[in-house]
């Protein structure tokens, strides 16, 4: 890769920036000022050969509007959102004709600190540019990345229960308190690092997770009902 524009510095952009420095030229722009070695203007990330919109998907139509008056044709935009039906229609939309290449790592700056030998990097082909598409690809083997291809539909399907439900119950698990507990089995500590895990995570990924995904609704509403159906039939019967 040649020269690699990052757009956001909040947990996850900055662990881009760490982790593409090794591989060609970083800039990032942060709307809210953050600096750091990377900081530049709107402009100069936008004339990249690379942009990473590193926001939240309520954040995407107006980043990308933005950035529009200084893309040049050729720079590939590089989506690493947690879903992908939503943002790549808001990409066709505020940026069309523009090339760009639909991923999803499944990784971050907790699960990834140590090595990104491993994780997986979802690729969606059906919404990439094709020549482009092979290139992330060979930089992500090169980075000794297990590639997943699928659609972005399928991906949506399958991560509303992989994240959405996951980061659901996690969410509930955090919020309740549990390390207040002085005994713990080992499937407990299991709960444990569940809802500690929540703990790194941005509220706007936790909004992106359920309310961007348009199959995560039904994934948490089967949950509910399991849960409310199972504490209806233990619950003591008053006479």
């Amino acid at each position: 890769m040649k020269s690699i524009g990052i757009i956001g510095f909040g947990s996850f952009g900055k662990f881009l920036a760490e982790q593409l420095s090794a591989h060609g030229e970083v800039k990032v722009y942060s709307a809210s000022g953050k600096q750091s070695q990377w900081a530049t203007s709107l402009q100069n990330v936008a004339e990249c050969d690379y942009v990473i919109p590193a926001v939240p998907l309520e954040a995407y139509e107006k980043t990308l509007t933005e950035l529009k008056p200084f893309l040049m044709p050729t720079t590939v935009i590089v989506d690493v959102c947690s879903v992908k039906v939503e943002p790549m229609q808001i990409i066709a939309n505020c940026l069309p004709g523009q090339p760009v290449v639909a991923t999803h790592p499944l990784f971050g700056p907790e699960s990834a600190k140590d090595s990104l030998k491993d994780h997986v990097l979802v690729l969606c082909p059906d919404q990439s540019d094709v020549d482009q598409l092979q290139i992330v690809e060979k930089f992500a083997m090169n980075l000794e990345l297990d590639v997943v291809k699928m659609t972005c539909t399928q991906h949506d399907q399958e991560m509303a229960t992989v994240h959405g439900l996951t980061f659901f119950i996690a969410h509930a698990l955090k919020d309740m308190g549990l390390h207040n507990q002085k005994l713990a089995t080992p499937s407990f500590k299991k709960l444990l690092a569940l809802a500690e895990l929540e703990k790194h995570h941005s509220q706007d990924l936790f909004l992106t997770i359920q309310n961007g995904n348009p199959y995560t609704e039904a994934v948490r509403q089967q949950f509910v009902d399991e849960a409310t159906k199972l504490n209806q039939q233990i619950k003591p019967k008053h006479n």
